[in-house]
């Protein structure tokens, strides 16, 4: 029998002693630590598509691996009633999607419930042996199916830049420097827009790149407009797409997409 695990997988109740673990423990020995609420140090990383994971604090993309990683969910922050609401509620936009935001690309503690099942295939608790012995169950884990539930964090050590955070999953390609003339007309458009908005000029500094990868338009009719939100930005303008999706407060910029379309440059702010 097969058992599929999706977005999220039902965790032990979390009451009991806080337990104090690492990553490559936990890994090593799984149904040790299941059903336990674990005090975990580590890196988050983009927590973007389908992944949203915590590793070793000492990875680097250099060095990246997720199967040195638990897949995580932070909490939800919503009631007890939120949960039991109308299907369609479970899919509105919850506090999670903030948290994220809030924490990806840091080093932090945090303590949440661990389930063993996506790391031994197994279900946990485990169940009473079948009545026939040729069914076996196996757990299969997709999407964003976690070992570390309900994570809430308690402290941030450091800070990363978008820059050097790890990405799993997708990877959307580096950025460079856009030509002159696409520079200019970019900029010019987004000026316009401000005008548009009555919000007067834009004094922060600002950088165009194109994507190595563009989503909507064919190469050189699509690009990304970023603004400084410091004096200068210098080396630490983005160099991978990913900042424009995954953002971070830990970046000095925000970046949008600009778009080439009849001819005429526009950017789209959020």
């Amino acid at each position: 029998m097969l058992h599929i695990a999706a977005a999220v997988l039902a965790l032990t109740d979390p009451s009991g002693p806080i337990v104090d673990a690492r990553i490559a423990d936990i890994i090593a020995d799984p149904e040790r630590y299941g059903g336990q609420t674990l005090s975990i140090r580590g890196q988050i990383d983009a927590c973007y598509g389908f992944t949203c994971s915590i590793c070793p604090e000492e990875m680097t993309p250099a060095t990246a691996n997720d199967e040195q990683c638990l897949r995580i969910s932070f909490d939800s922050y919503m009631s007890e009633e939120d949960t039991k609401g109308p299907r369609d509620a479970l899919w509105t936009p919850s506090a999670r999607s903030l948290v994220e935001e809030t924490f990806r690309f840091s080093v932090v503690t945090a303590e949440g419930v661990f389930n063993p099942e996506c790391l031994t295939g197994r279900p946990w608790p485990p169940e009473a042996p079948a009545s026939n012995a040729d069914e076996v169950v196996e757990i299969v884990c997709v999407d964003r199916a976690v070992t570390w539930g309900g994570v809430v964090v308690r402290a941030v050590h450091r800070r990363i830049p978008s820059n050097d955070g790890l990405v799993f999953d997708v990877d959307f390609g580096v950025l460079t420097s856009a030509p002159a003339e696409i520079a200019v007309q970019v900029e010019t458009a987004y000026r316009d827009y401000l005008v548009s908005l009555d919000d007067g000029p834009e004094d922060r500094p600002l950088a165009v790149f194109v994507p190595q990868s563009p989503d909507f338009r064919p190469a050189g009719e699509e690009a990304r407009l970023c603004i400084c939100l410091k004096e200068e930005c210098g080396g630490d303008w983005p160099v991978r797409d990913i900042s424009l999706r995954a953002r971070t407060p830990n970046d000095p910029y925000v970046c949008y997409s600009a778009l080439r379309i009849a001819g005429v440059w526009r950017v789209y702010p959020d």
